[in-house]
C-alpha cells in the first residue's frame, strides 16, 4: 500500500499541495517530530498526567488508519488518557501543518492522500482505469484507510481478488478490520468465494480443537478445515 502509494502521489503531488520531490518520513523522524511540538506547545510531560511521544504517535496514527477522532482512538487504546484528547488534537493539527510546511509525508500521509485522490471525481477514475485487476493478499489485515485505497482503485474495471482468512484476524490493536473480508461479498455481489479447507502444517487432533473453538465465532465465514492425508 505505501509502495504504491508512494509512487502514484509523486505524480499528482501538485494537485495536493506538494512537489513531487518531497521526503517520507519513518517512525523515528515523526517521533522527533512530535517531540519537539509537544515541547513548542508547552506542555510538560513530566509533572502533568499527559502520554509519552510514542502513545501521541500511535494515537495519531491509530485514528488516521481506523478513521476515526482522536478521542475515539483514546477510548479504544488508551482510556486513561481520554483527557488529553484536545491537547493531543493540537498536536495532530500543528504536527500537519509542519508536515505539509517542509514537503514532508509521514506513512499514514501516503494512504490517507492516496485514498482521497482515488475519491476525487476527476483524478481517481482515470487512475483506477490502469489497474484492470487488483489483487491483495492477507486482507483481514487491512484497515479502514485500506478498504477505501481497495475500492478506489476498482472503481473502474470493478474486478478484484482477496485472499485472506477471517479466523485469523488478530491485528485490531493496530487497526485492522475483520469486517472488511466479511463484508466483501455484500461489497461486490458478484463476488465468488473459493474456500482453502486443506491445512498442511497440522494434524488431524490439532484441527478438531481448532473447528471447534471456531464454531463460537459470532460473525464468520463457517468452514471445516481438513488436514492432509485426511
Amino acid at each position: 500500500f505505501h509502495s504504491i502509494g508512494s509512487r502514484i502521489l509523486r505524480s499528482f503531488a501538485d494537485y495536493l499541495g506538494y512537489t513531487p520531490s518531497f521526503s517520507i518520513m519513518d517512525a523515528e523522524d515523526s517521533g522527533d517530530l512530535l517531540k519537539a511540538l509537544i515541547k513548542e506547545l508547552g506542555i510538560d510531560t513530566k509533572t502533568k498526567r499527559f502520554p509519552s511521544t510514542s502513545v501521541v504517535q500511535d494515537c495519531i496514527s491509530y485514528a488516521r488508519n481506523v478513521q476515526s477522532p482522536i478521542v475515539e482512538a483514546l477510548t479504544q487504546k488508551y482510556p486513561h488518557f481520554q483527557d488529553a484528547a484536545p491537547r493531543i488534537e493540537e498536536i495532530a493539527a500543528l504536527y500537519q501543518a509542519r508536515k505539509n510546511a517542509g514537503n514532508m509525508m509521514d506513512f499514514d500521509d501516503l494512504l490517507a492522500l492516496l485514498a482521497l485522490l482515488l475519491e476525487d471525481p476527476h483524478h481517481g477514475p482515470a487512475i483506477a482505469s490502469r489497474f484492470a485487476y487488483v489483487l491483495v493478499d492477507e486482507f483481514q489485515d487491512t484497515n479502514a484507510l485500506q478498504a477505501r485505497i481497495v475500492k478506489g482503485f476498482a472503481q473502474v474495471h470493478k474486478q478484484v481478488l482477496v485472499v485472506g482468512d477471517d479466523a485469523q484476524s488478530i491485528y485490531a490493536f493496530r487497526g485492522a478490520d475483520v469486517q472488511n473480508i466479511l463484508s466483501f461479498p455484500k461489497q461486490w455481489p458478484e463476488a465468488r468465494m473459493f474456500k482453502l479447507l486443506t491445512n498442511y502444517r497440522s494434524t488431524p487432533q490439532i484441527l478438531e480443537v481448532a473447528n471447534a473453538s471456531l464454531k463460537h465465532n459470532q460473525d464468520q465465514f463457517e468452514k471445516d478445515l481438513i488436514a492432509m492425508g485426511s
